[in-house]
């Protein structure tokens, strides 16, 4: 049987449990291992029914539910179409768009396998399309992809305040959304072909496309561009960058522009991005304070040693690594192989608060360097079991107890009386006899 049929007949039989047992229908079942591989696609068509086809409708008819658009969205944001075009919302469909599925879509419109090959539109950029192997060096030291198995990034997005992203880029198709350009006052902020900001989406999420290795720490990661400008942005500016990051679903936030930390508004600002259970990633160099959910990170160089002086909470690999299209060095590289780690661990685990996810990290660092897969995988050692409270007495152990009391109670009143009678009786037979005249 076909599993285009036998999906719905599971479905359905599932359903009629539910109706004769009076059982809620079963919670969607998570995706089997080879999903992503044996992914399921629809082809935008001109219409459906007689009208312009959107998310919503896509959904109700391959889904089940108009409400599970967003899932849609999700997996096709920023992916570059047969056309040039990229999904930004859940309207903005034109036929001949490739949509990649959730795994339990059922339809006979739909086509199973690798997306179709096309003339997709280049990146605008001019990135170099080889990388010297020896700049792979952090990559291989922290072998982020033995967490894989247990999560990928998948389900969380990581901002990034700098000059912006290219998602066009080679290893990042997908990856990036549309961001926003803060600098500018509008636009996006995927679409950048200056600055280190393509390089640190791609320690981050990106994929090299060369024999399946991928530079990306969590390449299950979405990438949010918050672009504030190629040189050293203004207090101001980086404040509103780190606001708008903020406020824009990220679960981590990598500060990847030279900023003023110092500055009250930038402090801020920060502070603020914590209290939204986001956490921040920012080079030692600078120079914020301490707090929890927040992490500073110095480069190391090939031998773990930092290349700088700086206060940092931790290190990772800065001095020469690759990246999409580039090798780079600097804090900031360094800081984008932590913001993916972050990724890993709140992929892994949604329900850490921002403190949580950086104590983890803190707690599994190896030599005073970052350890992706430790910090997935060594959870018991990161936080200490929970102290489970210790039930309320039933009432046959109060009972209990009270008789008890009873009992200690009359053992005391019995003992004192004994002691008290005996001591009268000694006191008679010691008396000294009555005098006579």
């Amino acid at each position: 049987m076909p599993a285009t049929t036998r999906r719905p007949v599971a479905l359905v039989l599932a359903a009629c449990v539910a109706a004769l047992t009076g059982a809620a229908l079963p919670a969607r079942a998570e995706p089997p291992a080879d999903a992503v591989r044996n992914r399921y696609y629809y082809t935008v068509g001109r219409g459906h029914q007689g009208a312009p086809e959107n998310l919503r409708e896509i959904a109700e008819r391959f889904l089940g539910d108009p409400q599970r658009a967003g899932e849609i969205l999700e997996l096709n944001a920023g992916r570059v179409q047969p056309d040039g075009g990229r999904l930004t919302n859940l309207g903005n469909l034109t036929p001949g768009w490739h949509l990649v599925l959730p795994w339990d879509a059922v339809g006979a419109e739909i086509q199973h396998g690798p997306l179709p090959v096309s003339g997709t539109r280049p990146s605008k950029c001019r990135w170099s399309t080889t990388v010297p192997g020896a700049a792979s060096w952090g990559q291989s030291l922290l072998t982020p992809s033995g967490a894989w198995t247990v999560a990928d990034g998948s389900g969380v997005k990581v901002a990034i305040v700098g000059s912006g992203v290219d998602g066009s880029a080679p290893g990042l198709a997908g990856r990036v959304l549309g961001g926003t350009d803060v600098a500018a006052g509008t636009g996006r902020g995927d679409d950048s072909c200056s600055g280190s900001g393509t390089a640190l989406a791609g320690i981050v999420a990106g994929d090299d496309g060369a024999a399946g290795r991928t530079f990306g720490v969590a390449p299950g990661a979405k990438v949010i561009p918050v672009k504030a400008g190629i040189t050293k942005p203004a207090p101001g500016l980086t404040a509103t960058a780190i606001e708008v990051a903020a406020s824009s679903g990220a679960g981590v936030l990598l500060v990847g522009a030279t900023v003023d930390a110092a500055n009250p508004r930038v402090s801020a600002a920060i502070s603020e991005a914590i209290a939204r259970d986001v956490v921040v990633v920012i080079p030692a160099t600078a120079a914020v304070p301490a707090a929890d959910g927040l992490l500073r990170v110095g480069a190391a160089d090939r031998d773990g040693r930092p290349s700088d002086g700086a206060a940092a909470d931790l290190l990772a690999p800065g001095a020469e690594v690759a990246s999409i299209g580039r090798a780079g060095t600097g804090p900031e590289y360094a800081a984008a192989f932590v913001a993916g780690t972050i990724a890993l661990v709140r992929s892994a685990d949604p329900g850490l608060s921002a403190a949580q996810a950086t104590r983890r990290v803190l707690d599994t660092v190896v030599e005073g360097v970052v350890a992706p897969v430790a910090a997935v995988t060594t959870r018991a050692a990161a936080e200490p079991a929970a102290v489970a409270a210790p039930a309320p007495p039933s009432s046959l152990g109060m009972l209990g107890t009270v008789l008890i009391g009873v009992a200690i109670g009359l053992t005391m009143l019995v003992t004192v009386l004994l002691v008290s009678y005996l001591w009268r009786r000694r006191s008679a037979s010691v008396s000294p006899p009555g005098r006579t005249g």
